[in-house]
């Protein structure tokens, strides 16, 4: 048995592991507030910080809007902004192209959260024969879907196959509650993102693209229509039946809580996989499996996705029909897609918009300062909501 240093992260892990849910997920989501808030309160102006804030065109959809209505940071979020705004239009500006909306670099807060992951796992592979942990693991609920595949693709091959196994006796049994079989299929909420892969295939079911009525200059057309679409998931006929699972994203919707049916396909699926991944390899450590991991920018979890995402799949078909009529501005997101489709002519509709809602944020900051705080407020109170949408895309679309 290999001798098991005890530090920070094995009594975190121990603590973690009886709570309720996915340890993993436990300790990633701490990690997730701890890092926001830190953001928060203390680095909103530091320079490194912002830099990588700013070379990732600002955070992923889930963290930019956990970061404004968790954090509740919306002055913090109206400085990181606009700077990332002021980016972008340099950029274009300076004849840069499509490539000024393209990120060159990973959302921070993602690299924190995959960190903390990749961490926990390494400690409770390496240390899974400590009496105490294997204890307090098999006293636990086990691990998530996708965490549990992470873990089997990365660990030792002796270390991972008890882990794999160990995990799959936690999901034994015909007993689990809907809210249980969601955890378990794809996560705690808000920890992994949206299927990228079902969103840019060019494979996708047909739908018809709802029709919205939008009340402000600066709202995503297609993001407003997504978003009527989704919220009528619990309208959809038969989804336990239909071919694919959900992500974590549209999972923790409020319609995603009935579907036991597919959660339980999911979870099947997930440990046939993972118990092909803990057969693999046949020798003792995969650092080229991290190292490929740490590539994708924050897509670590591209092992959660075994069965592609119903609600993803509806989404691209929405977005690819809409992102070919640019008629008002499109969030950068969608922008990408229409610049792909329709060539970088489609940047020019949102320029306008982006020079006037720089000047709310501005209003909107400069009101902010005490020396003018007795001034009316107005319409540029919603800029920073406005901004994150335009730069990140609306809550839980992407």
């Amino acid at each position: 048995m290999r001798t098991v240093y005890r530090h920070g992260t094995f009594y975190d892990l121990l603590e973690a592991l009886a709570q309720p849910g996915c340890a993993i997920c436990t300790l990633v989501a701490r990690t997730r507030w701890r890092y926001l808030d830190s953001l928060a309160y203390e680095n909103v102006n530091d320079p490194g910080v912002r830099a990588r804030i700013r070379a990732a065109l600002g955070f992923c959809n889930r963290h930019a809007w956990y970061f404004v209505e968790t954090v509740r940071e919306v002055f913090g979020a109206a400085i990181i902004y606009r700077d990332i705004l002021h980016t972008v239009q340099r950029a274009v500006a300076r004849g840069a192209g499509s490539r000024a909306i393209e990120p060159a670099g990973p959302c921070p807060a993602c690299e924190a959260e995959r960190q903390a992951a990749e961490d926990a796992l390494t400690v409770l592979t390496e240390a899974f024969d400590d009496p105490d942990l294997h204890r307090a693991f098999e006293r636990s609920d086990g691990l998530c879907g996708p965490h549990l595949l992470q873990v089997a693709a990365t660990g030792r091959t002796d270390e991972r196959r008890r882990l794999v196994a160990a995990s799959l006796e936690h999901q034994q049994g015909n007993g689990m509650t809907p809210p249980q079989a969601r955890w378990r299929a794809v996560g705690a909420p808000g920890l992994f993102p949206t299927d990228e892969q079902a969103l840019t295939s060019g494979e996708s079911d047909r739908v018809a693209a709802p029709s919205v009525e939008l009340a402000d200059p600066f709202t995503c057309p297609v993001c407003t229509a997504v978003r009527s679409d989704l919220d009528r998931i619990a309208s959809w006929e038969s989804l336990d039946n239909q071919i694919g699972g959900l992500c974590n994203v549209h999972a923790w919707m409020p319609p995603g809580q009935d579907c036991l049916k597919l959660y339980t396909r999911q979870i099947t699926t997930m440990a046939q996989r993972a118990r092909e991944l803990a057969e693999a390899g046949g020798k003792a450590w995969l650092p080229r499996a991290v190292r490929e991991l740490r590539q994708r920018h924050s897509r670590a979890d591209d092992m959660s996705f075994p069965l592609s995402c119903i609600a993803c799949r509806r989404q691209a078909a929405i977005e690819r029909s809409l992102c070919t009529l640019i008629v008002r501005p499109l969030c950068l997101p969608h922008l990408r897609r229409a610049v792909r489709q329709n060539g970088p002519e489609a940047m020019a509709a949102v320029r306008s918009s982006w020079r006037d809602l720089d000047h709310l944020l501005g209003e909107y900051l400069r009101k902010e300062d005490y020396r003018f705080r007795g001034e009316p407020r107005g319409i540029e109170q919603k800029s920073p909501r406005w901004i994150v949408a335009l730069i990140s895309g609306a809550p839980g679309i992407r």
